[in-house]
């Protein structure tokens, strides 16, 4: 069965150049428009099976949010139909349906009763609501000195523990501390198979793991819909600029075609910038700019650079930070077996490989450099490419405690 129907909807915002073109428009007798017409969602159409957990992905302004405001009533779409079918509990703008001036209890059952429970109905579930929320005594206090995080606690606790027929959430989970973003995660797998659950993120490693299916939404149109490894690739091509993927065409010197190098932005340079990284390729295991990395993948990286002035000892290195930006690990051509070289002025292509360890699920940036010295106390940062590539670990069938897996080494019980 359906749980929810969604067919060519649209939605239209008027744009105005300025304060006063509202009130002439209003005004005019012959009608003049002096808006422009902004399409916020074009035409999207698609369907959700009951039960089924959907994942809503894509660039910011692609009308996610204007999709889940229009599936929770909040505000009307231009045109198209909708149909929804079921209790709809929504965790939407952070706050959204409170009054600041009731404490969290009198709010429990003013949102409650927006959403079409009696007195009675919340009365049952209200001990579980607190226990939930884990926001103590303030569950007495005015929300308005709540924190942001007290918030969301008591906002999601209500909208999961009434056990609603569909729930929507948009990325209102973000906020708050990493142990209750695992109970929510815990929470809406358990709802998963009973309830219809509809939820925008951009934590793409845990959307992967909930979600049957992911949908891509770009410039208001949905552009994929489907497997969560695809979509997932999909997003990353729009992120990148919508690059096609190329086949590697390599030399007997191991270089590749200057057409697949990609140019860093601007705020990703940093250093003395002597030394230039001008573009820069990789791939994974033969395949261009893939986004997922495992144990033991072999990551090629060539870089184009361009030289002011000769350099002698030149250093080039890579760091690997997580999505918190804390080291995780790196190397440098220094403190390698790689003997030294030198660069002269004019252009290079530099390439190097390095093999991906068994680290733990998530998201992964590597930035890029290349310094001058002989000692690594003394070496000067030329040229850096903060955050050039975004990698996401995938799931390896075992729980890693920390960054990086260790075995237990002789192992062993004896009776005594």
């Amino acid at each position: 069965m359906k749980a929810i129907k969604v067919k060519n909807v649209k939605k239209i915002y008027p744009l105005y150049s300025g304060k006063g073109s509202k009130v002439r428009e209003a005004l005019s007798l012959s009608s003049k428009s002096y808006h422009s017409d902004f399409y916020a969602l074009r035409g999207i159409s698609f369907e959700v099976e009951q039960g089924e957990c959907v994942g809503i992905i894509g660039l910011n302004g692609s009308g996610k949010s204007t999709l889940l405001k229009i599936l929770t009533e909040v505000i009307t779409q231009t045109e198209g139909e909708i149909e929804v079918k079921g209790k709809v509990s929504a965790l939407l703008e952070l706050g959204a349906g409170f009054n600041p001036e009731y404490t969290g209890m009198e709010n429990i059952y003013l949102n409650t009763m927006l959403m079409g429970y009696t007195r009675k109905e919340t009365d049952e579930k209200i001990s579980q609501i607190v226990e939930f929320a884990e926001i103590g005594d303030f569950i007495n206090q005015p929300v308005k000195v709540y924190s942001s995080g007290m918030f969301v606690r008591l906002a999601f606790a209500i909208a999961i523990t009434v056990e609603p027929d569909i729930l929507i959430i948009d990325e209102a989970l973000s906020v708050g501390d990493v142990f209750f973003q695992q109970k929510c995660y815990r929470k809406i797998k358990e709802f998963s198979g009973r309830s219809t659950v509809l939820i925008v993120s951009h934590d793409l490693n845990a959307i992967t793991k909930f979600c049957q299916r992911i949908i891509v939404m770009n410039q208001g149109e949905i552009v994929y819909s489907g497997n969560p490894n695809e979509a997932i690739s999909y997003y990353f091509k729009l992120k990148q600029g919508g690059y096609e993927q190329k086949k590697i065409q390599k030399t007997n010197d191991d270089t590749v075609d200057f057409a697949l190098f990609k140019e860093p932005a601007k705020e990703q340079y940093s250093g003395h910038m002597d030394v230039i990284i001008k573009q820069y390729y990789y791939d994974i295991n033969n395949q261009p700019y893939a986004e997922y990395c495992m144990r033991d993948d072999v990551i090629h990286i060539a870089m184009l650079v361009e030289i002011q002035r000769m350099i002698e000892d030149v250093i080039v290195g890579y760091q690997v930070r997580d999505k918190f930006g804390n080291e995780v690990f790196g190397e440098t051509s220094l403190t390698s077996d790689v003997d030294k070289f030198s660069l002269i002025e004019g252009k290079s292509l530099i390439s190097f490989t390095i093999t991906w360890p068994e680290v733990r699920e998530g998201d992964y940036f590597i930035t890029l450099g290349i310094g001058e010295g002989s000692e690594v106390l003394n070496q000067v940062e030329q040229c850096w490419i903060n955050n050039a590539i975004h990698l996401i670990e995938t799931t390896h069938g075992k729980t890693i405690f920390g960054i990086f897996n260790h075995e237990i080494e002789n192992f062993s019980i004896k009776n005594i």
